[in-house]
């Protein structure tokens, strides 16, 4: 009898990706740009994740539809060269790559949730060489973000997977409650922005603070 299929959908800022840096960067050259107050840094950091619009009313709770269209302008002139792109440094944690291969390799399918544009979310993944590493890539554009359990709900419907057959692997106390709210399992991860307490008090099974050791907690969450 054949095996059930397994699916591990990852985050990617904070989880795949070293780019937490970059995105507070943006955040204050735009709201500079903008002529809106800087906003915390640490503030910043701690709601990468999150959906564009909900992202923008946390660091700017006064913000209307004008606030919101200067934003937006701001990153349209950046997308089309009419202004400078702050500088970017997002590169893959070191270690993931293996990762990956081991645990695609232990015959797990691979997705991606996260809260980035489809575009970009592409631009990204081919430039750091995993473009075509995963069956599926859910961005808010294919509906509500985190903490919704919409997405994952998504991805076990297209692919026909039990959620008792899924794992949520992320950086973040969204992706661990959009995993509790569609009722799979999650990993936390600590070379992100949310700390461990964090991570346990929104529902993580486990913490996994060594990306070497990822496959192995899959392998024990999933077996």
């Amino acid at each position: 009898m054949l095996e059930p299929s397994r699916i591990v959908a990852f985050d990617l800022d904070g989880t795949l990706l070293d780019s937490a840096n970059s995105i507070v960067t943006g955040v204050l050259a735009c709201w500079n740009a903008c002529g809106f107050p800087p906003p915390d840094q640490d503030h910043v950091r701690k709601i990468i994740g999150l959906p564009w619009e909900e992202s923008i009313r946390e660091l700017l709770p006064e913000a209307g539809k004008k606030e919101f269209e200067k934003i937006k302008a701001y990153h349209e002139d950046v997308a089309s060269g009419v202004r400078a792109a702050p500088p970017r440094q997002e590169k893959l944690f070191p270690g993931i790559l293996d990762a990956l291969d081991k645990i695609e390799l232990a015959g797990y399918l691979l997705s991606i949730i996260t809260s980035r544009s489809s575009g970009r979310l592409q631009q990204l993944l081919d430039k750091n060489g995993i473009g075509g590493r995963f069956v599926t890539l859910k961005t808010t554009d294919d509906g509500p973000g985190k903490p919704s359990p919409f997405l994952m709900n998504q991805i076990l419907d297209e692919f026909g997977i039990d959620k008792e057959n899924a794992v949520m692997v992320g950086d973040t106390t969204f992706d661990i409650l959009m995993a509790r709210n569609a009722g799979t399992s999650a990993i936390g991860v600590t070379w992100g922005v949310h700390d461990i307490k964090e991570l346990l008090d929104a529902g993580a099974d486990t913490i996994v603070d060594n990306i070497s050791h990822l496959p192995k907690s899959i392998n024990q969450i999933l077996r």
